[in-house]
């Protein structure tokens, strides 16, 4: 028995349609990523640390912010960070520190936003994470809302 092609084209058509059907969206979002490399320094107190002397820290923080229009819900920002770059010198013993500084947050989109992260940071050495002490990064983002490009990054490096 054979099957004409006439009876044939409706069976193709209709897959060839669910196929275009199913590629399309549901509803049309946008994404706009932004990067920024910035050096950033401060200091960790001997005082809040527990520490016999004061961490100075210094290196570049990473931030790349991903805005995402969702119809649905209205903007909204992932943000990365990066600090591992940053290390730490003791004062007096100019002893190593490294950190674990990385983060990925949700936000709110707006013109301006303020974060702030703690870190664990230690000596640099074998099993110096077993005595971490904490810092706290904070980072002052800007945004421009037409375009929701971050359009400015500055930070801070101290101790909660």
């Amino acid at each position: 028995m054979t099957n004409p092609i006439p009876s044939r084209l409706p069976i193709a058509f209709s897959l060839l349609l669910a196929g275009v059907l199913a590629a399309l969206p549901a509803q049309a979002q946008t994404s706009t990523v932004s990067s920024f490399t910035l050096p950033v320094s401060g200091n960790a107190s001997s005082v809040k640390t527990g520490l016999s002397e004061t961490v100075m820290f210094s290196g570049s923080v990473i931030v790349i912010a991903t805005v995402v229009t969702d119809p649905a819900l209205g903007p909204t920002v992932v943000v990365f960070i990066d600090g591992r770059g940053v290390t730490g010198t003791g004062k007096q013993t100019k002893t190593t520190y490294a950190n674990t500084c990385v983060a990925n947050l949700t936000r709110p989109f707006g013109p301006s936003d303020v974060i702030q992260t703690t870190f664990a940071f230690f000596q640099n050495a074998p099993g110096g994470y077993l005595s971490s002490k904490t810092g706290l990064l904070t980072l002052n983002l800007t945004y421009n809302t037409t375009t929701m490009a971050l359009t400015n990054v500055t930070a801070s490096i101290g101790t909660p």
